[in-house]
Order: structure tokens, then C-alpha cells, then sequence
């Protein structure tokens, strides 16, 4: 939750990001790319890669937009600052703004808490994953608002 309060609630409905996908393609490739001139078995580079891969995957599943049955499909920052995240199937729950929360020009990463439930929930968003007024948007608010929670 925010101190800052606004007159509308800012819904992102986030897709698959190119430039993220990007992103994580060419740095996963890139590594394996690596592992060849390495002095090392063939044995633990094929493991190496493997493991590579398998991250790849797991990071391109995680993309906002491609989560699977289940996964939240839509983020809501309501008009009192709190945070409402809506699954594909239809669920809703509330989640705090962490402040560990990253916002600049190019990437806004958001992190949130849930209650009961240890960890962090993140979403990266690149640019593209929403359209340009609703990506100023919510970088400005969050720039306003700040990334902490209320203090209690």
C-alpha cells in the first residue's frame, strides 16, 4: 500500500514482452555460447547447458503474459494505493508493493509480497508489455507514490 492516492484505480493487463524475451534469450545463448572454448568435460558443459536451457525455459514461462492456467493474468492498483492481482482463472488477491520494487525508463520491475506466503511475487515489464500512456503512467505513479509500503 501506498501513502498516495489517486482517482483511478491503474489496471495493467501485461503481454509477452519482445525486447525481455530478447533479452533472455541472448544472454541463456550467449552462456552456452561460452561453455565451448572452456576446459572443461564434455560431460559437465552438456550439464551446464542443459541447466541453461531449462532456466530459459522456466524464464520465458514466467513472462507477464504467458503465465500458464492459474497465473496472474492482470494487476490492478486500485484508487486508495493498494494492489489487487487477478489470476487467469477468474481468482483475485491482495499483495503489497515491496520496496525492493524497480522503476526506470526502459524497465519497471514489480515486487510484491503476499500475505502468509514467503517470497516475492515479480513482474518484470519492459515497454512493450504495455501500451506506451499506461507504461508513462504507471512509472510516474510509482515515481509519486513511491515504491515503499506504508509505514505502520
Amino acid at each position: 500500500m501506498s501513502s498516495e492516492k489517486f482517482e483511478q484505480p491503474l489496471r495493467l493487463q501485461p503481454k509477452t514482452s519482445r525486447i525481455l524475451v530478447s533479452l533472455l534469450s541472448v544472454g541463456h545463448i550467449g552462456a552456452i555460447a561460452i561453455l565451448f572454448p572452456l576446459d572443461l568435460s564434455l560431460l559437465v558443459k552438456s550439464a551446464i547447458a542443459l541447466m541453461l536451457i531449462i532456466s530459459l525455459a522456466v524464464s520465458l514461462k514466467k513472462q507477464p503474459g504467458r503465465v500458464g492456467e492459474g497465473g496472474v493474468q492482470t494487476l490492478i492498483w486500485q484508487a486508495d494505493g493498494d494492489w489487487l492481482l487477478e489470476t487467469a482463472d477468474g481468482q483475485s488477491f491482495a499483495a503489497t508493493l515491496h520496496e525492493s520494487t524497480y522503476v526506470h525508463p526502459y524497465m519497471v520491475v514489480l515486487n510484491f509480497r503476499q500475505e502468509n506466503k514467503r517470497g516475492l511475487l515479480s513482474f518484470p515489464l519492459a515497454p512493450d508489455a504495455l501500451d506506451a500512456e499506461t507504461f508513462r503512467i504507471l512509472r510516474v505513479r510509482l515515481k509519486v507514490a513511491g515504491n515503499t509500503p506504508e509505514k505502520k
